[in-house]
């Protein structure tokens, strides 16, 4: 008789489940796995940029009184000193933009890196308190007014802290100009570090106050969505809405979140598969979304199994857009869950290359780069991967890990997102596709989510450059929590989108025209928050999972186009795999 069944897993393949070994081991083996990589990453991600800020003030104003000293000793004017002092500072201006820019981006990054999520751990720990006070009984809208009102709480909280570290820090050691013409390391960085805690005080208590500025703008509550009976009748178009498919490069590899407690390799895709071929016979789909997550931990070989799907099913193929989730860019290593990465090092430059490469391979004839100045259309993602030397530095990338590489497809992926696939032909509709995770360099903290400013101010200007077209919104990460109190604080805080409401609120005049969709929660959930409808797609292999079993399913969706104008969602049909 057999010991054991090599292809049932074993409980190495439970490191990194929370179903399996538990959430406390995973934090406790990223505590004791804690290398040299984690001080050089919190010196580059936090100590680096507030040194940038703190440091700022200190060389304009020394730099300046030296000018406007000199000139004066020579017997400038007041008037022509002053003029040529603006003039110097303008040119320093126009030629250290670079600079000034990446002070800015560095300023935003710490903000992203130690407030944000600290704020959204807050949020949601007053959120769920809240909750609990109330009676379990309580309806979504009743719901929404105690999240709301936790929110808001955390905003005065958080600004009430920015402001007692701004003062504490200005008591102690006051807001320091130092002389950067006489090297006293330990001086200047003890007074840059103050500087940069009186800013990050100050710019938290404002950053507080537009998020409590924000939550109270957001219109009308998460509510379940319920189909209008007006727009039955109207003739509709059938999207095929898959996610988190998780795929493994192994035939009986099994996946991280669930270890053993989920199906092993990749049947449950292949069977969405043949089910997607079976719904289209009958009724053909106009699109197959995918929400992100295509693949378990971004590995080479995991990536190479979708695109092999692709091409087994090459008449699907041509309709399947997909979005980037956090397993595939933000999971350093499967078995790990303390390792970290370097924010330069190769393994984030290549799994972001494996994304690029699999865009290109299942929508790059489709998918429109978008000019982030302007909102227009640009060249096709399949043509921009190819303009002058970007090919050749990204192979560089592939077979040695260049520098060179890294920097290119750094600026590769700012670009691309967000991707657009305009209306063609008869279409009425088009797509957007967001990137909406955030940068992460330790596999436990990989599922958070973040829209760039950047991708933000894009997606204006797309719905503002378009004001009469439709748009199916699809990301990763979800928009709003869920209408219901059993949500476990680990999903709360692990899983957000930290600026939500500002997506929310850059959709919101165009609500009429936009169906957002999404996956990463692997819940099935459909509903509004004010006109805005939501779709929540579970997950095809781990979606529904009760007693170690997995029964996974999708959505098809279907799409009204009023004569008047707009997108209305029908109804939706939920597939649930065998």
């Amino acid at each position: 008789m057999s010991i054991w069944s090599l292809r049932r897993g074993d409980n190495d393949d439970n490191r990194m489940s929370p179903h399996g070994l538990g959430l406390r081991s995973i934090l406790l083996s990223a505590f004791l796995e804690f290398n040299l990589k984690a001080p050089i990453s919190f010196l580059t991600l936090v100590l680096g940029p507030a040194l940038l800020v703190g440091i700022a003030p200190s060389v304009v104003i020394t730099y300046g009184r030296l000018l406007f000293y000199t000139s004066a000793s020579l017997g400038y004017r007041p008037t022509i000193t002053l003029t040529l002092l603006a003039a110097l500072v303008g040119l320093a201006l126009w030629i250290g933009r670079p600079l000034l820019a990446m002070a800015i981006d560095n300023f935003w990054h710490l903000h992203y890196t130690l407030v944000f999520p600290i704020f959204v751990v807050i949020r949601e720990l007053l959120r769920a308190a809240v909750e609990w006070l109330r009676d379990p009984s309580a309806t979504a809208l009743q719901l929404d007014r105690g999240r709301r009102f936790g929110t808001v709480l955390a905003g005065v909280l958080f600004a009430g802290a920015g402001v007692a570290l701004a003062i504490f820090v200005d008591l102690r050691l006051g807001l320091q100009m130092i002389d950067i013409r006489q090297v006293q390391p330990w001086v200047e960085i003890r007074a840059a570090m103050g500087n940069a805690a009186v800013f990050l005080g100050l710019s938290t208590a404002v950053a507080s106050l537009f998020w409590i500025w924000r939550e109270l703008s957001i219109k009308g509550p998460v509510l379940n969505w319920k189909p209008l009976d007006s727009v039955q009748e109207l003739p509709t178009i059938r999207v095929a809405h898959v996610s988190d498919f998780h795929m493994v490069g192994e035939r009986y590899g099994f996946r991280m979140e669930c270890g053993t407690y989920g199906p092993r390799g990749n049947l449950c895709v292949r069977s969405t598969m043949r089910q997607l071929k079976a719904i289209d016979a009958l009724t053909p789909l106009d699109r197959v979304l995918l929400s992100g997550d295509v693949t378990d931990a971004g590995t080479r070989s995991e990536w190479a199994e979708f695109v092999d799907l692709l091409r087994r099913n090459p008449n699907l193929g041509r309709r399947l857009s997909f979005v980037p989730g956090n397993h595939d860019v933000n999971v350093i290593d499967r078995t790990n869950p303390g390792r970290l990465d370097l924010p330069w090092s190769v393994g984030p430059a290549l799994r972001k290359l494996r994304v690029v490469l699999a865009l290109d391979a299942a929508q790059g004839d489709r998918a429109h780069v978008v000019d982030h100045k302007t909102g227009a259309l640009g060249p096709l993602l399949r043509d921009y991967l190819q303009h002058g030397e970007r090919p050749n530095l990204l192979r560089s990338l592939a077979q040695r890990g260049s520098m060179r590489g890294r920097k290119e497809i750094a600026k590769v992926w700012q670009t691309i997102f967000p991707m657009v696939e305009p209306p063609q032909g008869d279409d009425k509709y088009g797509a957007i596709l967001l990137n909406s995770n955030a940068s992460s360099h330790l596999s436990l903290t990989n599922a958070i989510g973040i829209v760039r400013p950047s991708e933000l101010r894009a997606l204006k200007l797309i719905l503002k450059n378009y004001p009469d077209r439709s748009w199916i919104l699809m990301l990763h990460h979800q928009l709003v929590e869920y209408p219901v109190t059993s949500i476990a604080i680990r999903e709360r805080i692990g899983l957000a989108l930290v600026n939500a409401p500002d997506i929310l609120a850059a959709i919101a005049p165009y609500a009429s025209r936009i169906l957002v969709i999404h996956g990463h929660r692997h819940k099935e959930w459909i509903g509004t928050c004010g006109n805005i409808v939501l779709c929540s797609a579970p997950s095809v292999t781990l979606g529904g999972m009760s007693k170690g079993k997995c029964c996974g399913s999708f959505y098809v969706h279907n799409l009204a186009f009023p004569d008047k104008g707009g997108l209305h969602l029908v109804s939706s049909d939920e597939v649930r795999l065998a």
